[in-house]
Parts: structure tokens; C-alpha cells; sequence
């Protein structure tokens, strides 16, 4: 089991296969504007952030937040 100790919750992530009726990609393309629009206003930065995701059921979930945490990028 992955150690989550220090794990604050900042992101929200949604798997795209399940916005595949019409209704909800406009739900999450008005969200997507919503947040970048915030972002601009808050940072300046125009362009959209990206980021890399992993699972936490994944058996080198350890070794990523490992990284993490030597890097400063954890809690």
C-alpha cells in the first residue's frame, strides 16, 4: 500500500473516456476556460498547464513520490 502521508490534495483529474457524451465535454471545456482564465489572472501565465498523473494503485507509486518528496514537490 503507497504511504500517503504528507499528501495534500490540490488537483482534481478526470479520465476524458468518461466525458464522452456532448453535454459533458462542453461541462468540462467551460471548466477548462473557467481555470485557465483564473490561472491568467492569478500568475499571467496564458498558456494552459500540463501535468503528469499517476495512479496511486501503481506498484512504483513509492518510488515517484520518493522522487517527489527529494525534490521539495511533496505535501
Amino acid at each position: 500500500m503507497v504511504n500517503l502521508d504528507g499528501f495534500k490534495e490540490k488537483f482534481i483529474v478526470i479520465k476524458k473516456e468518461y466525458l464522452d457524451t456532448e453535454n459533458g465535454q462542453r461541462l468540462a471545456d467551460a471548466l477548462c476556460e473557467h481555470v485557465e482564465h483564473q490561472r491568467f489572472l492569478k500568475t499571467g501565465k496564458a498558456e494552459p498547464a500540463k501535468y503528469l498523473v499517476i495512479n496511486v494503485d501503481e506498484p512504483y507509486a513509492d518510488e515517484v513520490i520518493e522522487i517527489l518528496k527529494r525534490n521539495g514537490h511533496w505535501g
